[in-house]
């Protein structure tokens, strides 16, 4: 996972790095609200897989940014503050947060509910349903995509890559994390995989659909565009 800590006391922040239990997961780290808010604003956003957010910050609050976050992405939110009642803790959770954590914490812990919240954003599709997208549906226990006139069995690549895809529909995902998520690889600059698979996709949706399907983010992955149907 890639994690945005927003935390303006240094000790804090780096102690989550420092002493988080999952030595794969990545971090960049803001302190100030406003930081926290262009990230939210731009295309950044989607290089995350959860945000960690103390309440209190220099020029805002976690309220303000989780309000923000709601109207572009269900990026799941963790809230951590030295202070707080019951109230306030509810409200934050109302407001769109997955989670609340009083200081002081154990890290163990803190990770324990990111990949709760992180793991139940991603539950939400399971192995056995099947996506409707308006002319085809991608059938994710027989990993083929059907259509009125058929079936088009995809490769496990091929789903593999396109389940990340669909599994945030808008949402850009880098190459780096759909080589490693879909190809099963450490991503290297170099490694045309993710393209050409890309490539394979569009041309597969290409039959069934006229408008782009797989849109190209530049300078960081791709994203899939079409919506589930109602």
């Amino acid at each position: 996972m890639k994690i945005l800590i927003v935390e303006d006391e240094v000790l804090v922040s780096r102690a989550i790095v420092r002493d988080w239990p999952v030595a794969s997961d990545e971090f960049d780290i803001v302190a100030t609200y406003s930081r926290c808010s262009r990230i939210l604003a731009s295309s950044r956003i989607y290089e995350y897989d959860a945000v960690i957010l103390d309440m209190n910050l220099p020029d805002g609050n976690a309220i303000q940014l989780i309000s923000e976050l709601r109207s572009r992405s269900d990026m799941p939110a963790v809230v951590i503050s030295g202070a707080g009642s019951p109230e306030t803790r509810a409200s934050t959770i109302d407001i769109g947060a997955d989670d609340y954590l009083m200081k002081p914490f154990s890290i163990r812990e803190l990770q324990a509910r990111v990949a709760r919240a992180v793991n139940r954003l991603h539950g939400q599709l399971k192995p056995s349903e099947a996506i409707d997208f308006g002319n085809f549906q991608f059938d994710l226990t027989s990993k083929s995509l059907r259509t009125a006139q058929g079936r088009w069995r995809l490769t496990d690549l091929e789903f593999r890559l396109l389940f990340q895809l669909t599994s945030h529909v808008g949402r850009a995902f880098s190459r780096q994390h759909l080589c490693e998520t879909a190809c099963l690889r450490t991503y290297r600059p170099n490694d045309k995989t993710v393209d050409i698979y890309i490539a394979r996709l569009r041309n597969i949706f290409s039959q069934f659909v006229e408008e782009e399907v797989i849109e190209t983010v530049r300078g960081l992955g791709y994203r899939f565009v079409l919506r589930p149907s109602a």
